[in-house]
């Protein structure tokens, strides 16, 4: 009997330990960085539950903004986007099919980028 309990407990342990929380990232290649006055990509598809990491340079930051404002050339943040400071490096798990419009507020138009969500 105790043999048998052992074995579960040992079995549970392992389990337990090997299972991700829900919120916790997963390496896929979904890595956006930023060269010149770009993020590389400025387009990236991904799926539902994808980890997408930013690697931004030092001079650089990302911004999520509505569709809207991401037309108007404007940097207001949307409510409960992401928004990540100069040089940081940080990541958002994306969990509906969407896309996410992102800027680099200093150096609009021209520095803008998509996160589309299948």
């Amino acid at each position: 009997m105790i043999k048998y309990l052992s074995i579960t407990s040992i079995l549970i342990l392992f389990i337990c330990s090997c299972s991700k929380e829900a919120n916790e990232p997963i390496y896929n290649g979904n890595i956006i960085t930023t060269s010149g006055l770009n993020f590389v990509p400025e387009i990236l598809n991904c799926n539902v539950g994808d980890t997408i990491f930013f690697e931004l340079g030092n001079t650089h930051n990302a911004v999520e903004v509505s569709e809207e404002n991401y037309n108007a050339n404007n940097s207001t943040p949307i409510e409960n986007g992401f928004e990540f400071g100069f040089g940081e490096s940080n990541y958002i798990i994306v969990e509906e099919a969407k896309t996410h419009y992102y800027v680099y507020t200093p150096h609009l138009p021209s520095m803008k980028a998509r996160i589309i969500v299948n």
